[in-house]
């Protein structure tokens, strides 16, 4: 008799969210794992937007809004005018499951996200008896909080070989120890877990070798996939009827013969994205004109700040000679202000309103679309640990707090909420049409002058 185990990516707490591709290709990679050691998979992929009632808007290539239902009002307990929401399929989903499981493997994101991984929990307590496995980013990065979680196991890193201890602890079953620490060279991800399959997420390779202050990639180490691998994968997707695939790789062009390799090789028929944000260092010509000759609709390129000394304090990672070169090349190679954007981060620490708006402006005038990304402080990053180092922040703050969206309401790290906001509001009237270029460019570059402009 084989151990019958449920997966099952839990809801998002938060603000605001938005199906960017998202797919809980971790969990998919155990899939294959178990599948491989004998184990029975069924998967319940609450932000499947295929999932009945859970798709309130279909956007462009395969994005689009979950199901959402308010919570609560932040406003009460951390004086935060905004409202939490469940993000995902209604709980009737949870009817859905076809067999009884012996155990019950819960994967994470976003560690502010704990909130839906705590209620997933409970609502798989009142209805299976198994016991439940959590695992994925929030308890790798905050195990002593996720012990609070209702899980009978709390999984910290990456190892599949844990996983398969883990469930012979639980059920008293003996599993196969089919796949050792090299899962990533020798596994894909279970796709055929989703009955309907739109689009899906590919990693050519796990990790990074960047030591950015304000991330945490770098702490999985770098691991590289065989290319064969990796194109034997996507034409299974396409077979499928896959229209879009994203690639997630947090340091793709790091081989870039490696990945020029598996463009020139890419199936025709398909929309690809790079939503991660690419390296502008590492992008050449002949990559930019593979990307433009193979379909790839969506480009992103960490740039995060012009302001040099900020660059240099973060990581190095980019110059501003670099991000104009990558702007030119993929301009050079047909590609769009909308098809093209590049990351900018607001509320760095030591950032000022009038070095964010130069970044936007710096963006603007290269034909790239400006997109800003709020900061957030991520527990176990360089940065993380130099805030608790000059108590900018207390290690038990709620993680909720640390959600980008909320941050700047109260950390006095940040150039404050109502900077970010006018900074996000003069951006959102140049998307809509209701700013020209020139105005933007005219802008003066003084908070206070610029807010009695726009009030």
């Amino acid at each position: 008799m084989s151990v019958r185990a449920l997966l099952v990516n839990p809801y998002i707490h938060d603000v605001s969210a938005y199906d960017f591709w998202l797919k809980p290709v971790g969990l998919l990679y155990i899939a294959s794992a178990l599948k491989k050691a004998d184990v029975e998979v069924e998967l319940l992929d609450l932000l499947d937007r295929n999932l009945p009632n859970n798709n309130e808007h279909d956007g462009p290539y395969g994005t689009g809004k979950f199901h959402s239902f308010t919570l609560k009002s932040l406003m009460k307990e951390y004086g935060i005018p905004r409202y939490l929401k469940r993000y995902g399929a209604p709980p009737k989903v949870f009817d859905l499951v076809k067999d009884k499981p012996d155990v019950i493997l819960v994967t994470s994101m976003m560690t502010y996200w704990y909130g839906g991984v705590f209620e997933t929990i409970k609502m798989l307590r009142q209805r299976f008896e198994a016991p439940i496995i959590l695992g994925g980013n929030y308890p790798t990065l905050l195990p002593f909080h996720a012990k609070k979680s209702g899980a009978d196991e709390v999984v910290i890193g990456d190892g599949i070989p844990e996983i398969y201890d883990r469930i012979e602890k639980v059920t008293a079953f003996k599993v196969k120890h089919a796949v050792g620490k090299n899962w990533f060279e020798t596994l894909k991800p279970d796709y055929t877990l989703y009955s309907i399959l739109k689009s899906a997420v590919v990693h050519t390779t796990f990790g990074c070798p960047f030591r950015c202050t304000y991330c945490v990639a770098w702490k999985k180490g770098f691991k590289i996939r065989n290319v064969d691998s990796v194109l034997e994968e996507i034409e299974n997707l396409k077979s499928r009827g896959v229209k879009d695939i994203a690639f997630y790789d947090d340091a793709l062009l790091v081989k870039k013969e490696r990945f020029k390799e598996i463009l020139r090789n890419l199936p025709d028929d398909v929309n690809y994205h790079l939503p991660n944000g690419i390296h502008a260092k590492l992008l050449d010509e002949e990559t930019a004109f593979l990307l433009k000759e193979k379909n790839f609709k969506t480009i992103r390129i960490g740039y995060e700040t012009s302001d040099v000394e900020l660059q240099k304090k973060t990581g190095g990672k980019v110059s501003n000679e670099a991000f104009y070169r990558a702007a030119e090349l993929l301009k050079s190679a047909g590609f769009t202000e909308k098809e093209v954007g590049a990351y900018l981060i607001v509320g760095l620490p030591g950032q000022t309103f009038e070095s964010a708006l130069r970044d936007i402006k710096h963006v603007i005038q290269t034909n790239v679309k400006p997109v800003i990304n709020e900061y957030t402080l991520i527990p176990g990053s360089i940065d993380w640990n130099v805030a608790l180092s000059e108590k900018l922040v207390d290690g038990n703050v709620d993680p909720l707090l640390l959600n980008n969206s909320l941050m700047a309401y109260w950390w006095k790290g940040s150039m404050g909420i109502e900077k970010i906001q006018l900074l996000k509001g003069i951006l959102h009237k140049y998307t809509l049409g209701q700013m020209s270029k020139e105005e933007l460019l005219s802008l003066e570059e003084d908070f206070i002058k610029i807010k009695k402009y726009f009030s």
